[in-house]
């Protein structure tokens, strides 16, 4: 009896010691990451909650500015951020598999005859963006040599801004993923079928991580239990119910 409560003991403390607090970050770009109290968080919030909980672990989650979010998890204040692509976080833990997937595109007010097709098509307009978003390779060039038609807008609800410039004619348009763009026209209905896209998916890299900092010591145990749980998450059927509470689809 002796030995088996002292097992039971041991397991118990085992247990505690790898119960993590795991803070995640991300700004608001629903349906992937939305407002941190509500019962609709975004559909990789709960996916990672629903894995790591699983473990035992507890995650807390924290809305801020993209940038911010990015500087912040870079340096360890948050361990992991939600949304980010490979380009968004270079030199932070990935798991191996993508717990979301992006698509980019150019949108104008819909009586705009204009249209992207390249670099050079940009003559003129002035074209909106969120600061320190990666939206693919040919953007991702441009905004580095501080390509003037592009403009950076910043702060937590960046996306609004940009909608609003556009409408108001101080902007030509904005690149957004359509999922993102729809879903927050949901509370914005004055906006409802007001844009259209007129251009290329420019998002060369689809995949979307829950990416975790280099400077914690635990980033590659808890980027192998999201790819880890992903692949339970689809056997079971789970994802399937976190996503079309979201009205999403399974990339895969």
């Amino acid at each position: 009896m002796k030995k088996k409560i002292l097992c039971s003991i041991a397991m118990l403390c085992s247990s505690t010691l790898w119960a993590d607090d795991i803070s995640l970050s991300s700004d608001l770009w629903c349906p992937y990451a939305c407002e941190s109290n509500s019962s609709s968080p975004g559909f990789m919030v709960e996916i990672a909650k629903v894995i790591l909980e699983g473990e035992g672990h507890k995650v807390n989650y924290t809305t801020i500015n993209w940038a911010r979010a990015v500087s912040e998890t870079k340096t360890g204040k948050f361990a992991g951020i939600i949304g980010a692509s490979r380009a968004d976080v270079v030199g932070f833990v990935l798991p191996s598999v993508p717990t979301g997937f992006n698509s980019n595109y150019f949108w104008v007010i819909k009586d705009n005859n204009w249209s992207y097709k390249d670099v050079k098509s940009l003559s003129g307009k002035k074209i909106g963006l969120i600061n320190s978003y990666s939206y693919g390779n040919e953007i991702d060039n441009e905004v580095q040599k501080k390509n003037p038609n592009y403009i950076i807008v910043s702060g937590n609800d960046a996306l609004k801004k940009l909608i609003r410039m556009t409408d108001i004619k101080r902007l030509d348009g904005f690149v957004e993923n359509p999922n993102v763009l729809n879903y927050l026209l949901k509370d914005m209905p004055e906006f409802k079928n007001h844009f259209k896209i007129v251009s290329k998916n420019v998002a060369n890299d689809p995949d979307l991580f829950v990416a975790f900092s280099p400077s914690n010591p635990n980033s590659k145990k808890y980027a192998q239990l999201i790819s880890d749980g992903m692949s339970n998450l689809r056997k079971s059927g789970k994802l399937k119910t976190i996503l079309s509470k979201y009205g999403v689809s399974d990339w895969k």
